[in-house]
């Protein structure tokens, strides 16, 4: 079971390792990120900010959506961190069992070219593209949301934040 999705640029970094893995207190973080899977350094740099306790692994897209598919990580309670807005839901299209809680974290640190960027709050900036990666899966019930600050849930949906920006 997922028990949360963390669109993050950063992947896992000192804030998802600790603070949004001490919440969530899950058994496995999977990090499902095509470029970290191939790249060993990042990998390790990851594998060393793990948390004590928790089983972690570092998948290709396609990697994550079979092993998330595959019936014995059915009883698994997973936190599944993804770059970007747009492969969170490329993987909430393919899963047998879909997530209904996707958390907006820093976003567009890593700019794309040629992509218009819109501030929601001080540490995210999202794109039309983004906007809607959120907004189509939302529509099917799962809560896209952001945290003004990490450790103050506001409990706005991130469909109703842009909205109102």
């Amino acid at each position: 079971m997922i028990a949360l999705v963390r669109a993050d640029d950063r992947l896992l970094h000192g804030l998802v390792a600790v603070s949004w893995t001490s919440d969530v207190a899950p058994e496995t973080i999977l990090i499902a990120n095509d470029a970290a899977a191939k790249d060993t350094f990042l990998s390790n740099t990851m594998k060393m900010a793990k948390p004590a306790g928790v089983k972690m692994g570092i998948k290709s897209i396609e990697g994550a959506v079979k092993a998330l598919n595959n019936p014995i990580n059915d009883g698994k309670k997973i936190f599944l961190v993804v770059e970007s807005v747009i492969d969170a839901e490329s993987i909430f299209n393919q899963l047998n069992n879909k997530f209904n809680r996707l958390n907006i974290g820093t976003a567009g640190v890593k700019k794309q070219p040629g992509q218009e960027y819109r501030p929601t709050l001080p540490q995210v900036h999202v794109s039309r593209a983004d906007y809607e990666a959120a907004e189509r899966p939302d529509a099917q019930g799962v809560k896209a949301y952001i945290v003004e600050r990490e450790y103050a849930y506001t409990g706005d949906n991130f469909t109703t934040i842009l909205a109102d920006r």
